[in-house]
C-alpha cells in the first residue's frame, strides 16, 4: 500500500495505463514498462520547467541525457492498471541533478516500483556537460507549488 513510502515530497505525478503489448509472458507487466513510465514523467516533469524539447535543444543546443538509473519493484501490475507515476528532483549539483519515482496502482494503491535517476545538463555543440541554469531552484519551486502540497 502507499504507506510503504512516504509521498510528502512528491507534487508533481503523471499516469499511464498498461497496454497489453506492455505486459510480459507472465501476464504482468513488463519490466521495462517502469522504465518507460519513469521516462514519461520526467520528461513531462521537465518540460514543465521549460528544459526539455525539441525547440527548447534546438535554441542553445542544451538538453538532459540519462546518466545512470535504477528501480525497485515491488508488487506487481496488469494489463489497463492505472499506473500514478510521482516523480521529484531530489538532488541538484553543478551540471546534474537527481530524481526520484513512484509507481503506484491507483486501484490497489499497491506500490509497483521506486526508482531513481541522474540527469546530466549537456551541451551537444560541445559534448560535455554544462553547468545546470542558475535559476533551477526557482523554476522547480515555482513548478511544484503550481500543484499545491
Amino acid at each position: 500500500m502507499t504507506s510503504e513510502v512516504d509521498l510528502t515530497a512528491f507534487r508533481f505525478r503523471s499516469s499511464a495505463k498498461v497496454r497489453f503489448c506492455e505486459t510480459d509472458a507472465n501476464g504482468h507487466m513488463s519490466h521495462v514498462t517502469t522504465v518507460i513510465f519513469m521516462e514519461q514523467a520526467r520528461t513531462e516533469y521537465s518540460s514543465g520547467l521549460g528544459l526539455f524539447g525539441r525547440e527548447r535543444s534546438a535554441d542553445d543546443g542544451k538538453t538532459f541525457v540519462l546518466a545512470a538509473q535504477s528501480v525497485n519493484y515491488r508488487s506487481q501490475a496488469y494489463f489497463a492498471d492505472e499506473i500514478d507515476i510521482f516523480v521529484r528532483v531530489s538532488r541538484i549539483g553543478t551540471s546534474s541533478l537527481d530524481m526520484e519515482y513512484v509507481l503506484i496502482n491507483r486501484d490497489s494503491g499497491a506500490v509497483v516500483s521506486t526508482g531513481s535517476s541522474t540527469m546530466v545538463y549537456f551541451d551537444s555543440t560541445l559534448q560535455k556537460s554544462t553547468p545546470l541554469p542558475a535559476d533551477l531552484s526557482e523554476r522547480i519551486e515555482r513548478f511544484e507549488a503550481s500543484f499545491g502540497s
